[in-house]
């Protein structure tokens, strides 16, 4: 069984909005994330790791069936976000689907391409390129809950899950997609602003 963790607790400086909650779609950034990932074949829980304005959202995204964690240390960084997504997860469990909140242009597709091959072929770790540049969502055997465990003893590691990447560089299966939103984070108003209008057009 697979779970997703969705990290969504960020303050989002450099947009200097709460970017979650921009509208996309017929939704929010963050509500077409769960959406998309809840209309493809996941087959585990969906977990929302949020911290800032984490009341807000929860509020407004009441209707999505999911489950809403809230990091009380989300502004130490995205790996404390990662330690609260994987507590008390379902024995069951076999891989964790690390997803950003801010990339609403990944498709139920695109999630169903990457769950496909991760159970079928059962890699350590599975991440999708785009072009040779490597993206999200990252998709992690839970035969590596232990290393994420100890990445996190002594404080969040520099980079987050990278340098789980990093360690285990050589186990890294990549899945290409002819998808760049893969790659495509809302960072800035101006990014968002560009890919709405493009989505929208």
């Amino acid at each position: 069984m697979i779970s997703a963790i969705i990290l969504a607790a960020g303050e989002a400086s450099r947009m200097g909005k709460l970017k979650q909650l921009l509208p996309w779609e017929d939704s929010t950034i963050l509500g077409t994330v769960i959406k998309n990932i809840q209309e493809s074949e996941l087959d585990g829980q969906v977990r929302v790791v949020l911290g800032a304005e984490s009341e807000r959202i929860k509020e407004e995204l009441a209707d999505y069936n999911c489950q809403f964690l809230t990091n009380p240390d989300y502004t130490r960084g995205m790996f404390s976000s990662v330690m609260t997504g994987i507590k008390n997860l379902p024995i069951n469990t076999t891989g964790l689907l690390f997803m950003l909140a801010d990339q609403p242009l990944v498709t139920t597709d695109i999630y169903n391409q990457l769950i496909s091959y991760f159970k079928k072929e059962e890699p350590l770790l599975l991440v999708p390129s785009y072009n040779q540049r490597r993206g999200h969502p990252l998709i992690i055997s839970s035969t590596l809950i232990p290393e994420i465990y100890k990445l996190g003893k002594d404080g969040d590691p520099e980079g987050g899950l990278r340098a789980l990447l990093d360690k285990y560089e050589d186990d890294i299966e990549y899945y290409n997609v002819d998808k760049e939103g893969v790659i495509i984070d809302l960072d800035y108003y101006e990014d968002y602003q560009k890919y709405r209008s493009d989505n929208n057009s």
